[in-house]
């Protein structure tokens, strides 16, 4: 039986390179969850790795959006 490792919003900030209000937003709107003990809030760290795979993959399409685009153009990318 494996461990579920948790982390607490500021961690999970720090981790995810965000302010802590703007990830207690996101716990608030639902796009990550999280586990309440006590008052406090937790999140599973596997949680915030597939949150932060997933932007990492945005920002990588984008990217390769814009260089496509560039390369169309002919800017000499």
């Amino acid at each position: 039986m494996s461990e579920v490792l948790y982390m607490s919003t500021q961690e999970a900030a720090v981790f995810l390179n965000v302010s802590h209000l703007y990830l207690v937003r996101m716990l608030d709107g639902g796009e990550l969850p999280y586990d309440t003990v006590g008052t406090q809030r937790r999140i599973q760290f596997k949680d915030v790795m597939a949150y932060k795979d997933q932007r990492q993959q945005a920002s990588q399409a984008a990217l390769q959006e814009l260089v496509d685009q560039a390369q169309e153009l002919n800017m000499g990318y």
